[in-house]
């Protein structure tokens, strides 16, 4: 059980970690731990994920729970059923972007937050250690229903009546997805081409993390085969996306965010948008620019999404390619998809390539990329990084790790939580200072290699 338990989610390779006597004892730790009365769970395309969620839902039951399950789902699926239903708890038994042989469960509370080991599930995991032979209590019940139709029409709601002519690739590599991506493009209708569109827990098409490069190489073919007007990739479990160009390019996740921002602002003028520190600064100036109030938050969807809540924002977006979007006005959700058709929304009107759309905020700066360094002491890195830069002028921010802001550049360095590793990322105004900057900090931090 050692070292499953991880900052927002638990994850483990089966057989190893992680197996159905632990997901049983996770069910019943999780229901002593949250004390609610009523959990609704799911599981993604994980070769063993539907055993872990049948024995997580026997956990669940022998202390007395009522649980619902809904099947092989994507998590944003599993969360917005969970909200609009008013289940008080939910888990999604999924390693998300891990390869095949992980598997895993998220964890959340009445809210839809995730239960991340600061908020839990460091407690969750002394319990587990804890448990022993128990009995089984009164009043527990289980049953299980199929849950798509309403994400659905959730979803497609948001072209209201808007005729698309857009060609799209959704690659959703062999996960839980397909389905989903299925049922919304037939009901829009959209002109679509689905990649690895059936489940395989194998996942032999390609690595279910879409932001690795070559997870990306067969949809960006086919997005030049077939002329479309851009890519989606989804990973295992549908939540996380990365979008391609009609070039076949990908895009980061900013920058999409920034698009999404300019349509959904239109809607809602004034509203606010949560974005995570690491981002281009040119989401916040765009939200800015059209009126909406950019709000920053801490890398993470724990941090990312109790900020939405406390802000009333439609709309949080994570560099890593998750997206959360205002429901209604008692809850939000993830939803891969709801940002799909919000895109193709945005296209649709402005009828311009989205490269030609990009290219204003692409141009704005230029970033090192995620730079990891192998440091054990991370801690005595970043009082040096805050001592060191503080005493030349820069403006120091210590919200996630430690931020340093000059007029022509700014940049990140976060510890790990989970590796020896500190995390360095870097914006400047231009190549050249982007360059000269990437590289002075890196000579500074080998210091303490």
């Amino acid at each position: 059980m050692a070292g499953i338990f991880k900052t927002y989610d638990i994850r483990g390779v089966y057989g190893k970690d992680i197996d159905t006597a632990l997901a049983y004892k996770i069910g019943r730790a999780f229901a002593r731990y949250i004390r609610k009365s009523s959990f609704m769970i799911g599981y993604d395309a994980r070769n063993y994920s539907e055993e872990l969620y049948q024995a997580l839902s026997h956990g669940l039951v022998a202390e007395g729970k009522k649980v619902r399950g809904i099947g092989m789902v994507t998590t944003p699926q599993l969360h917005f059923y969970q909200m609009k239903e008013g289940y008080e708890a939910g888990v999604m038994v999924t390693a998300s972007h891990n390869p095949p042989e992980y598997h895993g469960f998220k964890l959340y509370d009445d809210r839809g937050g995730s239960v991340s080991y600061e908020k839990g599930l460091k407690e969750i995991e002394g319990l587990v250690a804890g448990m022993g032979e128990e009995p089984v209590l009164r009043g527990g019940s289980f049953d299980e229903v199929d849950r798509i139709d309403e994400y659905v029409d959730f979803v497609t709601a948001a072209l209201k009546g808007v005729k698309l002519k857009s060609k799209v690739v959704i690659d959703v590599g062999n996960g839980s997805a397909g389905r989903v991506f299925r049922s919304i493009s037939d009901k829009i209708p959209l002109h679509s081409y689905i990649l690895n569109e059936q489940p395989d827990g194998s996942f032999l098409s390609r690595d279910p993390n879409p932001l690795k490069p070559e997870s990306r190489l067969h949809a960006a073919a086919k997005v030049l085969e077939h002329g479309a007007d851009l890519g989606a990739l989804l990973d295992g479990d549908g939540d996380r996306v990365v979008f391609l160009d009609e070039h076949g390019e990908s895009v980061a996740n900013y920058y999409i965010a920034a698009l999404i921002a300019e349509e959904l602002l239109s809607e809602q003028p004034g509203a606010a948008i949560v974005y995570d520190l690491i981002s281009s600064r040119a989401l916040p100036q765009r939200i800015g620019e059209l009126g909406g109030k950019p709000v920053v938050s801490r890398v993470g969807y724990t941090f990312l999404y109790d900020v939405m809540i406390a802000e009333g924002a439609v709309f949080g977006v994570e560099t890593s390619g998750h997206v959360y979007f205002k429901v209604t006005d008692s809850y939000y959700t993830e939803s891969a998809a709801y940002a799909l058709v919000v895109l193709l929304k945005l296209l649709h009107k402005r009828r311009k390539p989205l490269s030609e759309l990009l290219a204003p905020l692409r141009g704005r700066y230029y970033q090192s990329g995620e730079i990891n360094i192998e440091i054990a002491d991370k801690e005595k890195v970043l009082k040096e990084l805050e001592r060191h830069y503080g005493a030349t002028g820069g403006t120091i921010s210590k919200l996630d790790g430690v931020s340093v802001e000059f007029p022509d550049y700014w940049f990140n360095v976060r510890p790990s939580n989970t590796e020896p590793l500190i995390r360095l990322r870097l914006e400047a105004v231009s190549r050249r200072v982007a360059e000269q900057k990437t590289e002075e900090i890196l000579e500074f931090l080998k210091r303490f290699v």
